[in-house]
């Protein structure tokens, strides 16, 4: 392929600069607790590629695919999750996200079984009813919020778990709770990504829910979301007798609730700290925390 005169232009392994920035594939590494939660809770030996493989499915070919799917109909000029300066995206970043998501499903068909193909092919399905023009969930707050928190929580959750360990209801019962922390525990994290967006989301007609909430608002609904996740998941350890988890996730947590706190005092004096780079900061630190402790555990 013939190499384009702008920066953005010029092509690294068969795609432009630009579509590599709009897939975020960094970004989608903030996904990642969820991930690091559901296989330490997995008793069985686990097949080292499968298990390796089903973090590239999710992290380098089904989370970009979303992404790039929705910079293409956001067609953004602010910064969004992941880019403080977004270039502007053309439909080759569209054409890329349809064949990341091809990846994705026929990865998980051929080598991880038919529950995780299934799993990747709804959340692909639902990532487009999210951000396409004629559904667009992104523009209705309580729904975009329970889609995100749901498909991204619980849902990728439970398919990890049961895609390496037999499915049974006393499984599935048992798993529930812990699968139902994560909606909070990382639902609650998904407003806090759209609070350095509000000017332009309000121009585009996004109402989303950090937008209704406001800045000081999306804070107190996020730590409300952290409050109950970090209740359900003592709960469903406290059942497993894990007790080590009651002192030891404060312990891990501890920074993430540090800059939490800072940077809701530094928003409080001054609205102009609800930024892309303060954000960035809270989802590198907190993404740290919950993997580091979900490993260690």
């Amino acid at each position: 392929m013939l190499l384009k005169s702008d920066e953005y232009g010029k092509r690294y392994l068969f795609f432009s600069k630009s579509t590599w920035i709009h897939l975020r594939i960094p970004y989608s590494l903030c996904l990642s607790p969820v991930y690091f939660f559901s296989f330490s809770e997995i008793n069985s030996d686990n097949n080292e590629v499968k298990t390796f493989l089903t973090f590239i499915i999710l992290h380098l070919f089904l989370y970009p695919a979303s992404q790039a799917y929705n910079s293409y109909y956001d067609n953004d000029s602010q910064s969004i999750g992941g880019i403080e300066k977004p270039p502007k995206v053309s439909r080759e970043a569209l054409l890329t996200s349809y064949f990341f998501d091809f990846l994705a499903i026929s990865l998980s068909l051929l080598f991880i079984g038919y529950l995780f193909f299934f799993a990747t092919l709804i959340c692909s399905i639902i990532s487009k009813a999210y951000s396409h023009p004629k559904i667009r969930l992104k523009k209705k707050p309580l729904l975009s919020w329970l889609t995100v928190s749901i498909f991204q929580g619980p849902f990728i959750y439970l398919s990890i778990f049961f895609s390496f360990s037999p499915l049974s209801m006393m499984a599935l019962k048992q798993q529930s709770l812990a699968a139902l922390s994560t909606s909070f525990l990382f639902g609650g994290a998904y407003p806090m990504t759209q609070i350095f967006q509000h000017k332009e989301d309000r121009e585009r007609g996004d109402e989303t829910l950090s937008l209704k909430l406001g800045i000081k608002g999306t804070f107190l609904f996020s730590t409300l979301n952290f409050i109950i996740g970090s209740l359900l998941l003592f709960y469903y350890q406290f059942t497993n007798e894990n007790v080590k988890v009651f002192y030891y996730f404060p312990l891990f947590m501890f920074p993430t609730f540090l800059y939490f706190n800072y940077w809701f005092l530094l928003c409080s004096r001054d609205e102009s700290e609800a930024n892309f780079k303060n954000c960035m900061r809270l989802n590198i630190i907190s993404t740290l925390c919950f993997c580091s402790f979900f490993i260690f555990i």
